[in-house]
């Protein structure tokens, strides 16, 4: 049986974790587990995290313990990605932030398409983008699929695929070189596509939130992510 390993990435953002994590925890496929790696967040934050991962052997949950002087050396969602590989026991990975969510048929669905073809090594699904300004929902639309390709960058979200394990045996980890703060997936990418295709799922399998305290907004505005203390 095929064994999911989800890394989720978190940064002092109690509430948008926590729906997360439930929608990890509302998968209908029933084998995974999920990698908490919590980027030295407030104590509030973590002692929710730990909480969160003692009632439930499923989760795990690593401390990056990262200073805030050290925070603008590297991509941070990156490094702590790299953080959780280590402890992955499962056979495929995907990925997770802390402001976005899983629909919950993405394991199952995905899970079925590694079980029917062997030799395909990483599938993706079209993605819901939702614009929030003030809590609520502004706008939103359906990243599409560009079908069976090896130009996924800028196309597809890395919270939208799962690749196999044993894809970290050839190409190694996420580059955290700081300059990738915007766009550390695609270079993520660009390494799996020099041996693999990118595979549809022809349906929508998550939630990507654009909102003023996100990465994506921050960088727009010429803001750097690291030194921002959000909390919500």
């Amino acid at each position: 049986m095929i064994k999911v390993s989800c890394i989720l990435t978190s940064y002092n953002r109690p509430r948008g974790v926590q729906e997360a994590i439930n929608s990890v925890k509302k998968q209908t496929y029933p084998h995974w587990e999920l990698i908490i790696v919590d980027d030295n967040s407030n104590a509030k934050t973590k002692q929710m995290l730990q909480h969160l991962v003692a009632s439930d052997e499923r989760l795990k949950l690593i401390q990056s313990g990262v200073k805030d002087e050290d925070r603008y050396k590297t991509t941070r969602y990156a490094t702590c990605i790299n953080l959780a590989i280590p402890h992955i026991t499962g056979d495929v990975v995907t990925y997770l932030t802390d402001d976005d969510i899983y629909y919950p048929h993405l394991f199952k669905q995905m899970v079925k398409v590694f079980q029917k073809n062997p030799n395909i090594h990483i599938v993706y699904g079209k993605q819901k983008v939702v614009h929030i300004r003030n809590g609520l929902k502004v706008r939103e639309f359906i990243r599409p699929s560009v079908g069976v390709t090896k130009h996924p960058m800028g196309k597809v979200d890395h919270n939208s695929f799962m690749h196999r394990r044993s894809c970290f045996n050839i190409i190694g980890g996420w580059d955290d070189n700081p300059q990738y703060w915007n766009h550390a997936d695609a270079v993520f990418f660009r390494k799996l596509v020099q041996h693999w295709e990118f595979h549809p799922l022809h349906i929508v399998t998550d939630e990507h939130r654009i909102h003023s305290k996100g990465i994506q907004s921050k960088m727009r505005q010429n803001k750097k992510p690291w030194m921002e203390k959000d909390t919500e």
